[in-house]
């Protein structure tokens, strides 16, 4: 195992002497995730362990952990998404590659020869965690007391038929 983790490795050479990362990275570090997060705050730990299976294919083993700090969508107040990924990923050199791979392994878009930017790799993974509408559990929601979400007021709010005057004036003619 490596003591200084660099910024870039090489998968294949890893691979090769069946190499183990571990590591931290800072939360607000990660410039497409910080702005994601109401508090940037914290660490997300890594483990890369990077292998071969049986038809020689490249094998990198992906493990993240982060306690992410999100607006929550229903109350508005902060909330903390436990993130803990697993992921088994593969290179491929393009799209017709990654359709004939077993679905146990996720192809990761690289050319042989590329290095692996390992930020990138931990940031696109945490984001693939983040639901598109983070909420607290509806029993931990500190929405205010007494308030259903079908006692909201709708968004908009109902217009008057423009011709409900002109009906109004048929049924007084047709009483005559």
């Amino acid at each position: 195992m490596l003591q200084r983790i660099p910024d870039r490795v090489d998968p294949w050479r890893l691979a090769e002497q069946g190499e183990t990362l571990e590591g931290r990275l800072k939360l607000d570090s990660l410039p497409r995730l910080a702005p994601l997060l109401a508090n940037a705050n914290g660490e997300a730990a890594f483990v890369l362990t990077f292998g071969k299976d049986e038809r020689r294919r490249l094998l990198i083993m992906l493990n993240v952990d982060a306690d992410l700090t999100l607006e929550c969508q229903r109350c508005l107040s902060d909330m903390v998404l436990k993130i803990e990924s697993k992921t088994c990923l593969t290179p491929v050199r393009g799209l017709l590659e990654a359709e004939q791979l077993p679905e146990a392994l996720d192809p990761l878009m690289i050319e042989e020869g590329e290095y692996l930017d390992i930020a990138q790799l931990i940031e696109d993974e945490l984001m693939l965690g983040i639901p598109s509408s983070p909420r607290h559990e509806e029993q931990h929601c500190n929405r205010q007391e007494g308030v259903q979400e079908h006692d909201l007021p709708e968004t908009e709010p109902k217009e008057e038929n423009p011709f409900a005057i002109l009906a109004s004036l048929r049924t007084d003619r047709n009483d005559n």
